[in-house]
């Protein structure tokens, strides 16, 4: 295993030891680590948010991508079973 250190600044680094406290991380490392995994979830969530909000301009439903799926799909294993 590597260690790295990084420079940051007082009020920083005090934020990070109140966050180390309110997500009772037993180290900086497993802070960050959990740092990293909710950015990924926000992430993942905004995603879901905007794509519903589009589905929703376009009058189209979950169901209806799933179909349209199906269909292409269904249309490329025709092609494929002609060969």
């Amino acid at each position: 295993m590597t260690y790295t250190t990084i420079s940051i600044k007082d009020k920083t680094k005090k934020d990070l030891k109140n966050l180390l406290s309110t997500y009772n991380a037993k180290s900086m490392d497993e802070l960050l680590k959990l740092l990293i995994i909710e950015a990924k979830k926000k992430k993942i969530d905004d995603f879901g948010i905007e794509f519903q909000k589009k589905l929703k301009e376009k009058n189209l439903s979950l169901e209806d991508i799933i179909k349209s799926g199906e269909e292409i799909r269904a249309k490329i294993l025709k092609e494929e079973s002609k060969k």
